[in-house]
């Protein structure tokens, strides 16, 4: 036995292992207490290292956004890595419960009670109580029957209340939110936030720094530097031509990219005139039609609703209507559409079509949206909830910009407004596509698509905070 073991290793020869098994057997035994004690210490460390961060350093992903920021008003793509909205929207636009247990209303729409969830905590590991939430919204009463209850009261009636209350809420006059992020740096340009630093309260998460720029300039230039690894909201494509870079890309159906029609304007005042424009105006490749004032996948949405664009056979019919309750003269008025620079390509290629029809159509491109128009194209945000008075009720001068007016529409958007029942809501809504469609106070023609360039090597890291910022 002797001969054979010699030429096997150390870690093989059994004699060896039994010897060290002893020992370390009767060492334990006589300092059992010790030995324990030693054990457990260190596998407290371990945690608190674990815990603390201390094992492995965080992965870190700095992102850049365009526009100046405070912290009241910091774009929805950060202030969502922060904190979380009481409700929140689905895909249909249909408000769900998501900080609170649920909501009550009276029967006219007017109080609206939310209960927060129990064991609510923000990330400073205190909980959150009524009296902590600000909401500064426009003619509302806000009370706190208690630490879990928010009541809501309204002048007027309005059903779709719950839709303003998907912000992200945080503590009275802090940036401190219910998570997933929690703020641990901040560096400003006089009033203006120029860097924020972020770590997640989870491990699976990266580390984040956000830095705002002026402009899609500089914007660019610091994300060509590497001060950025993403860039979120640009429409620049020249930087994607490095094979470096990628593009996400997503459509965003809470803006509307369309053509407003000024209702008052001699030219424009024709219904016939305005279906005719909306019925040659093309659809953009690459984009998804739109057709309608209301998000496509929204919940009041009528799939069988008037359809324009790319139709010259009925944009010439609708033509020859105009010229004969208007007459040619009217027909041969200059007509000029409005944008910025920003959609001036589309710009074009709806005003070629409006020449193709036979019209004297022109482009004039400026920076801001114009007092006076006859046509603008510009992009339009639309709300979760299809209530839309804002946007087409007469009354509404300072955001009905199409000066539209009419007592039908009107009357659907007041009725939807006052009741709580979806169904009911649906039908006045369904009424209210068909009398603005066939109207045509404008033209619904794409949901534009959000840009987020950013570099190769660090997708893995952007993919897995993407989802919980759009």
């Amino acid at each position: 036995m002797e001969m054979i073991t010699k030429n096997i290793p150390f870690f093989f020869n059994l004699r060896s292992i039994t010897i060290a098994y002893l020992i370390c057997y009767h060492y334990i035994k006589r300092n059992k207490k010790t030995f324990f004690i030693s054990l457990f210490s260190s596998l407290i460390l371990a945690f608190l290292l674990y815990k603390l961060d201390f094992l492995q350093p965080r992965q870190v992903l700095t992102q850049g956004f365009v526009g100046t920021y405070q912290t009241h008003d910091l774009p929805t793509e950060v202030a969502e890595l922060l904190s979380d909205g009481l409700v929140k929207s689905a895909e249909d636009g249909k408000i769900k419960a998501n900080l609170v247990t649920g909501w009550e209303t009276n029967s006219d729409a007017t109080v609206f009670k939310f209960r927060l969830k129990n064991n609510l905590k923000w990330v400073d590991n205190t909980d959150v109580l009524s009296t902590d939430l600000d909401f500064g919204i426009p003619n509302v009463e806000v009370k706190y029957p208690d630490e879990k209850i928010v009541e809501f009261h309204l002048k007027d009636s309005y059903s779709p209340f719950p839709s303003l209350l998907t912000k992200p809420i945080f503590k009275k006059g802090t940036l401190i939110g219910v998570g997933p992020y929690r703020l641990v740096g901040l560096e400003k340009s006089k009033i203006f936030i120029t860097k924020l630093k972020l770590k997640s309260i989870e491990r699976k998460f990266p580390e984040l720094n956000i830095r705002f720029y002026p402009n899609e300039k500089t914007a660019l230039t610091g994300f060509k530097l590497g001060e950025i690894h993403a860039l979120f909201g640009i429409n620049n494509s020249s930087v994607a031509d490095n094979p470096q870079i990628r593009i996400h890309q997503k459509t965003f159906f809470k803006e509307l990219v369309t053509v407003l029609y000024n209702t008052n304007e001699q030219l424009l005042g024709i219904r016939s005139i305005r279906q005719a424009l909306s019925f040659i105006s093309p659809k953009i490749d690459g984009m998804e039609v739109a057709n309608n004032p209301l998000a496509i996948k929204s919940w009041a949405y009528d799939k069988k609703s008037k359809k324009y664009l790319a139709n010259k056979e009925e944009a010439q019919e609708a033509l020859q209507r105009a010229k004969a309750s208007a007459g040619e003269e009217v027909l041969k008025k200059e007509l000029v559409l409005t944008t910025t620079p920003y959609l001036e390509d589309v710009g074009k290629k709806v005003v070629a079509s409006w020449k193709d029809l036979g019209l004297n159509a022109k482009l004039r491109v400026e920076s801001g949206i114009p007092q006076n128009f006859q046509a603008l194209l510009i992009t339009q945000t639309i709300p979760d909830d299809p209530d839309q008075y804002f946007l087409w009720h007469s009354t509404q001068k300072k955001t009905n910009l199409s000066n539209y007016s009419s007592a039908r529409v009107d009357k659907d958007l007041e009725d939807a407004r006052k009741t709580s029942d979806d169904e009911k809501r649906k039908e006045r809504y369904f009424d209210f596509q068909k009398a603005l469609l066939e109207d045509a106070p404008a033209t619904f023609l794409f949901y534009p698509k959000y840009n987020i360039f950013y570099l190769r090597k660090s997708e893995e890291k952007l993919m897995k905070v993407l989802p919980l910022q759009i």
